[in-house]
């Protein structure tokens, strides 16, 4: 789901504002779109709307001097060529440790007058990787695990987010692979058979399991958390998810039978909107006695296998609303579960049931990350601790 940019709502604004109200005898006036800043922000935009040829002196007041215009000025002046015009206010993240707030005054020629302010919020440096996506954990920083994001086409766009995981290098396997999931992703050119594992470019090769010669030592499959089908959007989104850091050993059986079920049936509930998904692999807890505890990748690295696996769903209740997840304010607008499996070998057994499904509160108090951080905080705990299976066709 795409969200409308500050830049374009301001366009649309404008547009509007000219169809009212153009010609003479425009109300000078300015007002600030967005009051709240975020810490990771880096600009803010000042609309100015009077008549062509009125002068106006615009002047920003922030402690430091930490906010400013173009060309590090605190107060620029011009004269209105349109009757509507933006201009921008820049600063760097704010690694303050709190709030800051700045103050905009502007004079227009005519007399009229404007004075608002707003407040970017701290930078959390202990945030890894700070992103609008529905579909991302909150990402701490940690000394072991490595973050990062893969890009790919989509449709005509060249550079649209593929998948974000959280790589540990203790157990050369990501611990979870985040992806946004649309029609528009499953259907395309895509063919896995043009695809080949490898290592991911983005992680040192001594971190990552070689899979690049054959799967990993006994009945275990190169199994992926982002599923190749998944993917058929482009041979370049397709090729990303065969990245040995979207891998992990799964018991032939369990990967081949049940795990490729629930691949499929999550397919199956994607909407209009967008279906937001995390797929985790779980080192710990106790193995099936049908799993070893580790395997080797074919240089003889060792791999230790998950004992679980899991994957989180969100998306909205009715799937059609065209709303952005932090713009809905009622929970029973949201659906969310996770199914969590066992890793095993589940020789011809398929069955997902109600019994294998969680809340995303439990997920989080079993794995210790934060899931779908975007929910709105006054409904979020509702959302995360509901489970209804039938919703999401499971009994």
């Amino acid at each position: 789901m795409l969200r409308m940019s500050i830049l374009n709502l301001l366009i649309a604004l404008l547009s509007v504002g000219c169809e009212v109200a153009g010609g003479a005898g425009v109300k000078s006036e300015a007002s600030i779109p967005t009051t709240e800043i975020k810490g990771t922000a880096t600009s803010c935009a000042v609309v100015l709307r009077a008549q062509q040829g009125i002068s106006y002196s615009a002047t920003v007041l922030s402690e430091g001097d930490w906010a400013v215009f173009a060309n590090d000025l605190t107060t620029i002046s011009d004269t209105m060529q349109i009757e509507d015009k933006v201009v921008y206010i820049y600063f760097d993240k704010n690694l303050s440790g709190g709030s800051r707030e700045a103050i905009v005054q502007v004079h227009f020629s005519d007399g009229a007058k404007f004075e608002g302010s707003f407040v970017q919020q701290s930078h959390d440096s202990t945030i890894a990787i700070s992103r609008e996506w529905a579909e991302l954990p909150v990402c701490k920083v940690s000394d072991n695990y490595i973050y990062n994001t893969h890009y790919g086409q989509l449709g005509a766009n060249n550079n649209a987010r593929n998948y974000s995981y959280c790589f540990d290098p203790k157990v050369r396997a990501s611990l979870w692979v985040a992806y946004p999931l649309h029609k528009a992703h499953t259907t395309g050119s895509g063919n896995r058979d043009n695809s080949s594992f490898g290592y991911d470019p983005t992680v040192s090769t001594s971190s990552q399991a070689n899979l690049g010669a054959g799967s990993y030592k006994g009945w275990y499959d190169r199994g992926h958390q982002l599923p190749a089908a998944d993917r058929k959007c482009s041979q370049q989104m397709m090729d990303q998810t065969f990245y040995a850091t979207n891998m992990t050993p799964q018991q032939s059986n369990f990967n081949q039978g049940v795990w490729g079920v629930l691949e499929g049936r999550v397919r199956n509930m994607v909407c209009a909107d967008t279906l937001y998904v995390v797929t985790g692999a779980w080192f710990g807890g106790e193995h099936n006695s049908s799993i070893d505890s580790s395997t080797t990748d074919k240089t003889g690295n060792k791999c230790p296998t998950p004992t679980h696996y899991y994957k989180a769903l969100l998306r909205t209740a009715k799937g059609n609303t065209g709303y952005s997840i932090d713009e809905v304010r009622d929970a029973t607008q949201l659906r969310a579960i996770v199914i969590w499996l066992e890793h095993r070998n589940t020789a011809n057994n398929t069955m997902i049931t109600a019994a294998d499904c969680i809340s995303v509160k439990e997920l989080e108090r079993r794995t210790g990350f934060d899931f779908f951080p975007m929910i709105d905080d006054s409904i979020e705990d509702k959302v995360e601790s509901t489970v209804e299976p039938i919703v999401w066709g499971i009994n």
